[in-house]
Formats: structure tokens, C-alpha cells, sequence
């Protein structure tokens, strides 16, 4: 296929197609009522066809597609471009978020039948789907930041879709304000890269920094606050507490949220800057450090939570913190790799949750237990997806989180890579928990004991997904593992420049089994650690929690971030709001008003003046002359024209009298 002509409608058709299908579900879904499932369903097929196709392309012919049209001409002043550039990264993250999207829109067709918006939740889907996939095609920092707002739009559009419930329009509202403080700082180092290099290319605005037209402390703090927007939108601290809130929405959207839209494109922004991030070591050690403090405070967040789908946003939290992580550390291609594999099981654990709610209408771990024996596929879908998060061999967890661990240690960032294995034995932990929660021992409510198994149409795509949970690490596997005649596929289509190697200073080496076991152990551990305290002594978890009643509270509130905005911010932009309002209303109010009375005042008093008399006419325009005289400091002539002005008007008024 003509790279030229076929590769531009074959790009030009990704995006395309479900922005189409949103269109005639926004016009024409009232008509179509739950047939607006299949008018979807085919948009996101041909997405995904299409999808494959750019990977085939870029894979075969080894080059990227890139092509692009002016788009605004300013002159002297330069141009703004519109195009796409599709690269390895990008074909990988177009078919996943293509893939996702189809399980999660197949799924959604029983979990959301009956729901009184039903063509507008697959409208708004497909926008959210077109909408990523437009960010991953972006080139540079403007059109990306237009497919960045949609994408927000549209998760607060998913979030609230049931607006009817005060907490979901409160979780929708505080995603949309939490993710625009990251919005606003990306938009400023977008002002700063423009002024500095007159360009918003990533390409071009890499090559300027190495060329020096910008660098030191400018480059550095553009390089963090593009960072800062990547932090706002896969939830980092400190601007992660608005992820677990928006587990209000449906539970389809959740897994869509989380695994392969909203929170991928922070990561996914700062892989795609990796040569310009690369070039500041203050930056990579920020991300770094940002992505390991995250990853370990997120997991410690859900080792104590009840609510099934909270465990899982805390889940993704600290799995996004692992991605940023290995990017700090200079693991580029395996933390890409981690959020590949991340999409599968994450979307996974989140539609077994929805499958559990779906057949008990509970969120609460405590009101399930015994659900093994009931929901047989959902039970094991679920383990299977909850091994490969913990990074179990030789699920697909494993690949990839090891990497990513392995990295810290080899590039001697020990702290980090302690900060990275704790993380494994609470992310075993806290997930297996959930699970022996949910699925082992007796029934403890009469819902857990009359729950039965979701339809086909919500286990077909979790089995389909729970497969790949198994194998899609198996495309990284390094070269030559265990003797076999195998080779790194992943890392050969998505790998970092050779300019960002060269700043890295990466040297390859081989697969490290004494730390890739070090890892399974410390997953095991936890795995049996949550064995021992939730089925075989589950009484010990409550001791534990009663003698340890402060951590546990401590965890329980999310280290109590949220009331500690609320005491600061929230309370303080509160007071700011009430302080406007009665400015505005007693201040500005009581000035227009006042104005207003004066005039009519002013003007009741006048009014007597208003005789039809010529003579009171006549003296008032007298007077008037008199008083601009004196106002501009008029001379004896003026005065002169005054009197003469005077005795006219005199004339006039006594020749009218008589």
C-alpha cells in the first residue's frame, strides 16, 4: 500500500470512523434504541482493522508514518501544522485502545440494558475512543492538547452519566477540576516551547533544545510541567484522589479509564516527549521519584479498602506509578511494554468486578464470599488476571513488571528499587485479598448465595481478555530466555531513539533471573500472606486492623489527602467564592443600583425644570456657557460672547412674552 495515499486514509480512518458513529448516535440514537449497541460495536471493529493495518505498515516498511498539512499560516510568525505521526508506540497504543474499547462496548451491552440513556453512553464512548486515538496520532503539543481536553470532556461525561446520584455529578466534578490543574501547567510549557523554538513540534522542539535554543532551567521546568499534565491525567500524586471517585460511573467505562484511555495518555505524553524529557536528568529523576512514591502509596491505599472497584483504581494508580517509574529510569521500552500488558488485565479485573456487581448489585467485598461455586468463569477469569498484576511466571504481568525492576536496579537506583519490590508484595497482596474476599469461604449475604453467572455476552470478552493476560507478555520475551529460539519482538517495535539511548547511556543485558525470582517471591509472598489472613485465620485480619486501628484508619482515608485538600483548597477557594459573591453583590451591586437610584432621583428633581418656558431655557443655557467658561478658563473674550449670548437670548425671551 502507497504510504503516501493508502497509509493517509488508512491513518485518517482510525480516528474517524467512531467520531462518525458518535455523530449519528448524538442525531439518530432515540431512533435506534439498543440497536445503537451495533451501530458502535461495527465502529470500533473498523477501527481496529484499520489499527492492525498501521501496525502491518510501520512493522513491514520499518519506517513511520508521518505526514502532515498546514493547517494555520501566521506569516514571519510560522505555521501550525495538522497531521499524524505513527511510530511503533503509537501503532502498539492505537490497536489496544481499539481492542479495549471493542471488549469493553460487547460487555456493556448486557450491563447497561435497560439504562434510560443507553445510545448516549455508546455515543459518548466511541467520542472518548476517537478522542484517544487522536492524542495518540498527535505530532505536536497542539494538536495533542485539543484530543487531550476531549478526552477529559468525555470522561466527565461517563463519569456522571448517572447525574441522577449527587456522588456521581460530585465525581465527575472533581475529575474534571483535578485533571485542569495538570491541563494548565501542559498549556503554559507549550506557551514556553513556543517562544523558545517557534515550534510545537516534538521533533522540532527536541532538535532546538539540542541545538540550545532552549535549555538549563528553562528547558527543565517546561520538560516538569509537561509532566505536571501527564500527573493530572494517570492520576500521580499528588493529583491522583479524583481516579477512585470515578468508580461512580458505569463499571464498563472504569475498565475503559483505566486501562487504555484517560490514565494511559499521561503515560503515554511522556513517552512520546521521552527525546526532549531525556535531555533534562532533573526531569527524569522528578518522573522517577513521582512514579515510585506512587506506586507504593497507592498500593498501601488498597490494601484496606472494602469497596471491590476501589481496590482495583487503587490498583491502577500504583501500576501507572510503576510505567513512570521505568521511564525515570531510562526503561522505556519496558514500561510500555508493562502499560500494553497493563490494558489486558486491568480492564479484565475491572469487568469481573462488574460482573460480581451485576449479580449482587453490592460493591462491598464484606457482603460477598463463596462466589467461586456461583460465578465459576467470572472466578477464574479474575485469578488469572489477578496472578499476572502480581507478576506471577509466566503470565504476562511477569514480562513486563520485572523489567521495569530490573532496570531500577541495573541503572543503581536502589532506592527505587526497593521502593519497586515492596510494591510487588502489596500488589499481591491487596489483589488476592479482593479476591479470597469475594470468592472463597461461605456466603455471608443472601445476595452472595443466590448470585449467578453473567451472561455470555460479559464472560465471552473476559475470556477473551484473560487469555491475553497469559500470552501478551510473551511477545517480550528476551532473546534467547531458557535456550529457546525466541527473540524480544515487542522491544524491536517499540524502543527509544537513538538519540535518547545516547543520552541514557543504555547498555543492553541480558535477562537477570536472580531478580526476576526475587520478584516472584516477594509476589508469592504476598499472595500467601492474603491466604493466611482472609482464609485460613481470617480473624486475623480484624485483630490486626483493631490493634493497628490508627494505620488502618490512616490507609482506610487515603493517607487523608482528600481532607487535607478540603481543609487547604477547597475550603480556601470556598471562602475566595463567598468573598467575590459578596463583593459583587453588596459592592458592585450596592455602586450599579446607587447609580441607578441617583439618576432617577436626579431626574424626579428635574423634572419641575421641564415648564415649556423660553425665559427658563434661556437662562439655563446662559448659565451653562457661564460655568464651561470658568471650567476651561476662558479669557474676557469668552466672556464678551457669554454677554453678548446673554442679551440675545434676553431679546428673544421678552419678545416671546409680548
Amino acid at each position: 500500500m502507497d504510504q503516501s495515499v493508502g497509509g493517509q486514509l488508512v491513518i485518517a480512518a482510525i480516528p474517524g470512523i467512531p467520531a462518525l458513529v458518535f455523530l449519528v448516535l448524538a442525531l439518530f440514537g432515540r431512533y435506534l434504541g439498543e440497536n445503537a449497541q451495533f451501530v458502535a460495536i461495527f465502529g470500533v471493529v473498523g477501527s481496529l482493522v484499520f489499527s492492525a493495518t498501521a501496525l502491518v505498515l510501520v512493522v513491514g516498511g520499518g519506517q513511520p508514518l508521518d505526514f502532515a498539512v498546514n493547517w494555520i499560516d501566521l506569516g514571519e510568525g510560522g505555521s501550525f501544522p495538522i497531521g499524524v505521526f505513527v511510530d511503533g508506540l503509537a501503532a502498539v497504543m492505537l490497536v489496544v485502545v481499539c481492542f479495549v474499547s471493542l471488549m469493553v462496548q460487547l460487555y456493556s451491552g448486557a450491563f447497561m440494558e435497560g439504562d434510560r440513556r443507553f445510545s448516549w453512553y455508546y455515543a459518548v464512548l466511541n467520542l472518548f475512543t476517537a478522542s484517544m486515538l487522536g492524542l495518540v496520532l498527535a505530532p505536536n503539543f497542539i494538536q495533542l492538547y485539543i484530543f487531550w481536553e476531549l478526552v477529559g470532556v468525555c470522561s466527565y461525561l461517563l463519569i456522571g452519566h448517572w447525574f441522577e446520584k449527587p456522588s456521581a455529578v460530585a465525581a465527575a466534578k472533581k475529575a474534571f477540576i483535578v485533571t485542569r490543574i495538570g491541563d494548565a501547567a501542559l498549556f503554559v510549557a507549550i506557551i514556553m516551547f513556543w517562544r523558545a523554538t517557534g515550534t510545537t513540534s516534538f521533533e522540532g522542539i527536541s532538535q532546538a533544545a539540542q541545538a540550545g535554543f532552549i535549555g538549563g532551567g528553562v528547558l527543565t521546568a517546561a520538560v516538569i510541567l509537561v509532566f505536571v499534565g501527564a500527573i493530572g491525567k494517570s492520576a500521580q500524586f499528588p493529583l491522583h484522589v479524583w481516579l477512585p471517585d470515578a468508580m461512580e460511573g458505569p463499571t464498563p467505562v472504569s475498565a475503559l479509564i483505566h486501562a487504555a484511555t484517560m490514565v494511559a495518555a499521561g503515560v503515554f505524553l511522556v513517552a512520546r516527549t521521552y527525546d526532549i524529557f531525556v535531555q533534562s536528568p532533573t526531569a527524569m529523576l522528578t518522573v522517577a521519584y513521582i512514579g515510585g512514591f506512587t506506586a507504593i502509596m497507592a498500593a498501601t491505599m488498597a490494601i484496606t479498602k472494602t469497596d471491590i472497584k476501589r481496590v482495583v483504581a487503587y490498583s491502577t494508580v500504583s501500576q501507572l506509578g510503576y510505567m513512570m517509574l521505568g521511564l525515570g529510569v531510562g526503561a522505556y521500552t519496558a514500561s510500555i511494554f508493562h502499560l500494553y500488558n497493563h490494558a489486558f488485565f486491568k480492564a479484565l479485573l475491572f469487568l469481573g468486578a462488574g460482573s460480581i456487581i451485576y449479580a449482587m448489585n453490592s460493591y462491598n467485598l464484606q457482603n460477598m464470599g463463596g462466589l467461586r461455586r456461583r460465578m465459576p468463569v467470572t472466578f477464574w477469569t479474575m485469578v488469572i488476571a489477578g496472578l499476572s498484576l502480581a507478576g506471577i511466571f509466566p503470565l504476562a504481568g511477569f514480562w513486563s513488571k520485572d523489567l521495569i525492576v530490573a532496570e531500577a536496579f541495573e541503572a543503581h537506583f536502589y532506592v527505587l528499587y526497593g521502593m519497586a519490590l515492596l510494591t510487588v508484595l502489596l500488589t499481591a497482596f491487596y489483589i488476592f485479598r479482593a479476591i479470597f474476599m469475594a470468592f472463597a469461604g461461605e456466603p455471608r449475604t443472601e445476595e452472595a448465595r443466590e448470585a449467578t453467572e453473567s451472561p455470555g455476552i460479559m464472560t465471552g470478552p473476559m475470556v477473551i481478555l484473560a487469555f491475553l493476560a497469559v500470552v501478551s507478555g510473551w511477545v517480550g520475551l528476551p532473546d534467547g530466555f531458557l535456550g529457546l529460539p525466541v527473540r524480544d519482538l515487542f522491544g524491536e517495535v517499540v524502543a527509544p531513539t537513538a538519540f535518547a539511548q545516547e543520552q541514557l547511556g543504555i547498555e543492553p543485558h541480558g535477562f537477570d533471573y536472580l531478580l526476576a525470582a526475587v520478584a516472584v517471591v516477594m509476589a508469592l509472598g504476598g499472595i500467601g500472606l492474603a491466604y493466611l489472613l482472609y482464609v485460613r485465620r481470617p480473624e486475623l485480619s480484624g485483630q490486626l486492623s483493631r490493634r493497628f486501628a490508627g494505620v488502618h484508619t490512616f490507609l482506610e482515608k487515603g493517607w487523608y489527602f482528600d481532607a487535607l485538600y478540603g481543609a487547604t483548597f477547597v475550603r480556601g477557594a470556598s471562602a475566595l467564592a463567598s468573598a467575590v459573591r459578596g463583593f459583587d453583590g453588596r459592592v458592585l451591586g450596592g455602586l450599579v443600583g446607587g447609580v441607578g437610584r441617583s439618576i432617577r432621583w436626579s431626574g424626579e428633581r428635574m423634572k419641575p425644570v421641564q415648564s415649556g418656558g423660553v425665559q427658563n431655557y434661556a437662562l439655563f443655557i446662559l448659565l451653562s456657557v457661564l460655568i464651561i467658561g470658568v471650567i476651561v478658563g476662558a479669557e474676557a473674550l469668552l466672556i464678551v460672547v457669554a454677554l453678548i449670548a446673554l442679551f440675545t437670548i434676553a431679546a428673544v425671551a421678552v419678545g416671546a412674552r409680548l
